[in-house]
């Protein structure tokens, strides 16, 4: 058995030093199994990424209340632009542009997904996120030299949008804010 200081501290969870083992054998078997459990934590299931809204949305990541779904950010609050500009009854106000997918986006979903006769199911998927994009309209006013203008046009608002020339990632312009937002997650 190697020799030990004994004025050494060692914590008694710490195994002995096996006959013919050094120091430096151990640390780097230490290190090796940390770098083992490193490399399988990376394999775990990660959060969806942080992609934005591009091209015809029906390829933007599901939204609802379950956790295998985005449930906050800029995303959310894209849809719930959308769900603002359909408002029907006229009680949704810009205070609920808040960017958390909820109980209360859930429920005005469903309204939403009920009066554009789509599957109601209070989750925005592809064929929501592609009967939302029907609404949207080009609208040269908002152009600039690297972005294409257009206008999301509800039942009862109408909100500004731009598609990027280089990548085709979405901005909106924000009712609750007034500022162009981007709509990662």
């Amino acid at each position: 058995m190697t020799a030990i200081d004994a004025s050494e501290s060692i914590p008694a969870t710490v195994r002995p030093i096996k006959k013919g083992e050094t120091l430096n054998k151990r640390i780097l078997r230490a290190l090796i199994a940390i770098a083992a459990a490193f490399s399988i934590s990376l394999m775990v299931a990660a959060p969806a990424r942080a992609d934005s809204a591009a091209g015809s949305w029906s390829d933007n990541h599901q939204l609802c209340t379950s956790s295998s779904c985005v449930r906050g950010g800029n995303i959310v609050r894209l849809w719930q632009s959308i769900i603002w500009a359909d408002d029907l009854s006229g009680t949704v106000g810009t205070s609920f542009i808040d960017g958390e997918f909820g109980s209360n986006t859930a429920a005005k979903t469903r309204t939403w997904q009920d009066v554009m006769n789509i599957g109601i199911d209070g989750s925005v998927g592809p064929q929501t996120w592609g009967k939302a994009y029907g609404a949207v309209n080009r609208n040269t006013g908002y152009d600039t030299s690297t972005q294409t203008g257009y206008f999301y046009y509800g039942y009862n608002r109408t909100f500004a949008l731009r598609r990027q020339n280089s990548n085709g990632v979405w901005t909106f312009l924000n009712p609750r804010t007034g500022t162009w937002t981007g709509t990662s997650h």
